[in-house]
């Protein structure tokens, strides 16, 4: 009886030592995971920012595209136009309206 109450005394007192240690080691794990996906996703951005500076000085036609699209650069005579997408509250028709020079 003495001997069980002994062990079990022993036992709740490493219980009670390592249980801050334990739980330390589980938020630590949890951050470590949380940062592990942070970095992936900014690898991620990383890549793709690099394919993009890529193209833009080695690939004449990926900057035309750009300029065309983001900038508005349009070739001598030539005619865009741009479809814009409905407002919630219109019609769900699109209209075809001319870009402005």
């Amino acid at each position: 009886m003495v001997s069980g109450a002994i062990l079990l005394g022993l036992v709740l007192f490493v219980l009670a030592a390592f249980y801050p240690e334990w739980a330390r080691y589980n938020s630590l794990s949890s951050e470590l995971d949380e940062k592990r996906a942070i970095l992936q996703s900014q690898e991620l951005d990383r890549d793709q920012r690099e394919r993009e500076v890529h193209l833009l000085q080695n690939d004449p036609e990926y900057v035309e595209i750009i300029a065309r699209d983001k900038i508005g650069v349009m070739k001598p005579d030539e005619q865009i136009f741009r479809l814009d997408a409905p407002a919630a509250t219109e019609s769900s028709t699109v209209r075809a309206v001319p870009a402005a020079p």
